[in-house]
């Protein structure tokens, strides 16, 4: 199976198009290309779970309808794909990031994110808090 998805070549427009909004060597895109590691998995929404732990330790976990229930925010943004499309002005809904570690209580200076299909990356809780990330459904 190709690593790339089906869809990933889209058209190529030149980045003058909304100058000042594309970083050099970007191309525009109105589809959304995915360059992914595998297939997708899909999660029955009855077994979806989001939880934070510290250590080993579960701190607090959501389910799919609990996730839904929480405060969310509308939240507009570009995307810079590091595979050089851009994509402008997309429309997200989702809880922060930053209410979810609260609610779990969190002092770690870190995050080390896990998800489906065995991906992983860490980085410093101050880059996903303060408005700067959200756990997206919509």
């Amino acid at each position: 199976m190709s690593p790339v998805s089906r869809g990933f070549h889209g058209l190529r427009r030149d980045q003058d198009e909304a100058p000042g909004r594309v970083p050099p060597g970007q191309y525009v895109t109105e589809d959304f290309p995915v360059l992914s590691a595998g297939p997708t998995p899909h999660v029955a929404l009855a077994d979806w779970t989001f939880s934070v732990r510290e250590g080993r330790d579960e701190l607090i976990s959501w389910t799919w309808d609990e996730m839904r229930a929480l405060p969310a925010e509308d939240v507009t943004t570009d995307i810079h794909c590091v595979t050089r499309w851009s994509k402008l002005d997309t429309h997200w809904r989702g809880v922060p990031v930053e209410t979810l570690l609260d609610m779990a209580g969190r002092e770690a200076e870190y995050v080390l994110a896990f998800c489906d299909g065995g991906y992983t990356t860490n980085l410093p809780a101050a880059d996903v808090t303060g408005g700067q990330a959200w756990l997206a459904y919509e």
